[in-house]
């Protein structure tokens, strides 16, 4: 038998065969690629990031359980009522929409695996009107699961009210939308007046729904007993800012034996109060912060005076009179320019028939920079509890700006007041969804700030709930083809999500979700 070399692979010593190896090594993975690639097939990309932490959330904190009751009181249902209601609670943190669109649009767009994508739109809107005959057990079985959870106490519970307006004009199909003085300065749209009651850590207890023209003083007629009958709490301290301040309110808070904090309109009190506005009466706290305490018919008036208060103050004004004095100069100053502009016409007087500044007024007004009140009949607390409890409102002031921002509840795009109390149902879940969310992220962020200083690190940037979820849309599900299985993929989780899986203490999920055949 003769022998022959084709092809020299180099001598073995000189270690030429591994190169050759690792050389046809890639070239036969590019081959494998080419060819499974022939078998795998990706049509689409779902949103999955939101769904696990919001189900998580609700499945924790109650939601889902109360969600279950419901559907097993309509056990004739034709549909998943469960589904509907987690995906409009989705909808309104990834994407809010009306909920045509929602069905138009956005149905297709979430993991279908967690909602329901062939639900009808006629289901969607008889799911709103089981929410709103359920309003008030959800409300009670939420407060009663995160207090036989978290020991909450409704002790102190905050209160403000805003409105929220509608795309028409309409007032003859309920009773809820109506005209009304709006804080959004749209007088041309019908409205309705908000209640929303929250602890003193923002989590949102219950809400009430007024007609847009109803005045904010008779919103508390009977509140103190309703919310004492629907918690089973014996202490009731109801905080709520200047704009709820008047005596009949106050009478009616007594006459349910509520105790109360409010904020304390100051513009008549300069004769009822001694010493309203003269720093000699104060006690100083520090050099920026002085206190004094007095009473007015029997209640506790608080006083304080603050210097970052008094720049403010004066700061906002000299806005208001730099824009003032650029229209005093221009030729075209007409009276009417000034005295229909609330801001403008405390401080322009009419000296014959032309506008003029009215310096003393403003003299008058730099005089009161700085000093804020609140009245309390709450006896067991000091004066700088009580000024801390009132500075809690800030929560409830935050709430109002997420429900409107970050959950677009309004404008409302609904007609009956069932569609409309079951909209605000939905965003009263989703903001509970939040402040829960907000509550366990900000414990988390507490502990590695506390790790950073003691390291003397650099302290982490906070994040917030929107955030988190903004970054936690782009982690999708995608089903690849690959011959006859279809395997379903997550794409990769960002920094920021993760700490919010880290702050609920939930596992990454695997990169494979599941196999199907």
């Amino acid at each position: 038998m003769k022998q022959r070399i084709l092809m020299s692979l180099g001598r073995v010593e000189d270690n030429r065969i591994n190169e050759v190896t690792q050389a046809i090594k890639k070239f036969t993975d590019h081959v494998y690629a080419i060819d499974a690639a022939k078998e795998i097939d990706v049509k689409q990309a779902y949103i999955l990031g939101p769904l696990l932490i919001l189900e998580s959330v609700m499945e924790g904190w109650g939601i889902n359980k109360i969600i279950e009751k419901i559907a097993a009181k309509h056990s004739r249902l034709e549909y998943n009522f469960c589904k509907i209601i987690f995906t409009l609670i989705v909808s309104r943190f990834i994407q809010p929409v009306s909920k045509l669109s929602l069905y138009d649009n956005w149905l297709q767009k979430f993991y279908p695996e967690r909602i329901d994508p062939e639900v009808s739109l006629h289901h969607i809107y008889r799911s709103l009107d089981l929410l709103a005959a359920e309003k008030e057990n959800i409300e009670i079985f939420l407060y009663q699961y995160s207090k036989d959870l978290f020991n909450m106490s409704v002790d102190v519970v905050l209160y403000d009210l805003t409105t929220l307006r509608f795309e028409s004009t309409r007032i003859d199909l309920d009773t809820l939308r109506r005209f009304g003085y709006s804080k959004e300065k749209r007088n041309d749209c019908t409205q309705i007046v908000l209640g929303l009651l929250t602890d003193a850590e923002g989590i949102p207890l219950c809400f009430e729904a007024h007609p847009g023209n109803t005045f904010e003083g008779h919103t508390l007629n009977g509140i103190v007993n309703k919310m004492r009958e629907k918690f089973q709490v014996r202490r009731f301290i109801f905080v709520a800012d200047r704009g709820l301040f008047s005596e009949d309110n106050l009478n009616d808070l007594r006459k349910e034996k509520g105790e109360f904090i409010v904020g304390l309109r100051l513009g008549k009190m300069e004769n009822k109060i001694d010493g309203l506005y003269d720093i000699k009466h104060y006690t100083w706290l520090n050099e920026k912060l002085a206190m004094y305490e007095t009473t007015l018919d029997g209640d506790r008036v608080i006083l304080t005076w603050s210097a970052d208060r008094a720049e403010r103050d004066r700061k906002s004004r000299e806005d208001i009179l730099q824009k003032i004095r650029k229209k005093l100069s221009s030729k075209k100053a007409k009276v009417k320019n000034f005295v229909t502009n609330e801001n403008y016409k405390k401080y322009v007087t009419i000296e014959g028939k032309s506008p003029v500044l009215n310096e003393k007024i403003i003299r008058e007004e730099s005089r009161k920079d700085g000093f804020f009140a609140v009245i309390t009949n709450v006896k067991n607390m000091t004066s700088s509890e009580i000024i801390l409890k009132y500075k809690q409102l800030w929560r409830i002031e935050d709430a109002f700006g997420e429900i409107k921002g970050t959950f677009k509840t309004r404008p409302i795009f609904h007609w009956t007041d069932n569609r409309i109390i079951g909209h605000l149902m939905v965003c009263f879940l989703c903001y509970f969804c939040q402040s829960l969310l907000t509550r366990e992220l900000r414990k988390m962020q507490e502990k590695l700030k506390s790790k950073a200083i003691e390291k003397k690190l650099i302290k982490p940037r906070p994040l917030t709930v929107p955030m988190a979820i903004s970054e936690l849309s782009s982690v999708l599900a995608i089903p690849v083809n690959v011959g006859a299985k279809k395997i379903w993929v997550r794409t990769d989780i960002g920094e920021n999500a993760q700490k919010l899986f880290k702050a609920l203490n939930m596992k990454i999920p695997p990169k494979i979700i599941k196999i199907e055949q």
